[in-house]
């Protein structure tokens, strides 16, 4: 893994669970329970299946996200 960038929060009762731009081309849905330190579920998901959920301001916030993690790997 070169770089990460978070593309979503869902708070919910008793867990969170974020969404992970990993390099450019995979998300990981991590959730997180509550007073836990290591995540409890991790689910790889492809990028065009991801994206397929998402509203139009989701896929700006992806292209933005992408961007960014290819001008991290770029530069390292």
């Amino acid at each position: 893994m070169q770089t990460a960038y978070i593309l979503g929060w869902t708070p919910e009762q008793g867990e969170d669970i974020y969404r992970v731009l990993i390099n450019t081309d995979t998300v990981c849905a991590i959730e997180l329970e509550h007073g836990q330190d290591k995540p409890t579920t991790i689910e790889i998901v492809q990028l065009k299946e991801y994206e397929k959920q998402l509203s139009r301001t989701g896929r700006i916030k992806l292209a933005v996200a992408m961007d960014l993690a290819a001008k991290d790997i770029f530069t390292v």
